[in-house]
């Protein structure tokens, strides 16, 4: 057997009441991401912050397609979307 490809990646995890979903984006994709207003950005991560405990929230730092950089925490997003390019 041989690697034929590695793909650095994040695992988000969605909740919604009783029940709970994973899904993995690729860490080069494009998303566009919903708040909880229903307001919409698109662009790549940048970086990422986990909370240092499991109830502290993580932070995404997104870059968007205008370049400008925007702090995100993680409980006032209810989607995130991978993009095909």
């Amino acid at each position: 057997m041989k690697i034929v490809d590695i793909t650095p990646c994040y695992r988000i995890t969605l909740e919604n009441g009783s029940y709970g979903m994973e899904t993995y984006i690729d860490a080069d994709s494009k998303l566009q991401i919903t708040f909880e207003d229903g307001n919409t950005l698109t662009g790549y991560i940048e970086r990422v912050e986990y909370g240092t405990y499991p109830d502290e929230n993580d932070t995404l730092i997104i870059r968007a397609e205008d370049d400008k950089l925007y702090i995100l925490v993680g409980n006032g997003i209810t989607d995130i979307e991978e993009l095909s390019e």
